[in-house]
């Protein structure tokens, strides 16, 4: 290993014991905006991986509906959102109980899917 990917796993390490010890104060300050199950849900799927379209749709919601979230989020430093890039959570904390709340989702959106082929081919 070199010293920067030493540095690199260091790093990671004191993030992952930071946010064990301070889970339920961060769990509390990301309530603050992420106060129902949907925004919850919309956390979660900060990924990086999805644009706020796939996320609407996942959701069942509309693409502006995740826009004015994500926006709140930008303007509180909680997400970033490049010029076209997936917005990802400036910080990698799901709550555990938030993340209950996305494979229930990802099947859904995925059983919605299988129906439409089956109609449709």
């Amino acid at each position: 290993m070199t010293i920067d990917e030493d540095i690199l796993k260091e790093l990671k390490k004191i993030s992952w014991i930071m946010s064990l010890s301070n889970g339920p104060t961060i769990e509390k300050a990301l309530e603050q905006y992420a106060s129902n199950d949907d925004r919850k849900k919309i956390w979660c799927l900060l990924d990086g991986s999805r644009q706020s379209d796939e996320i609407a749709k996942i959701l069942g919601k509309t693409k502006r509906a995740i826009d004015i979230f994500l926006k709140i989020l930008e303007e509180t430093s909680l997400v970033e959102r490049p010029y076209n890039k997936p917005p990802t959570r400036r910080l990698d904390f799901v709550p555990a109980s938030w993340s209950e709340l996305i494979p229930t989702v990802l099947e859904e959106q995925v059983d919605k899917e299988e129906s439409e082929v089956d109609k449709n081919g």
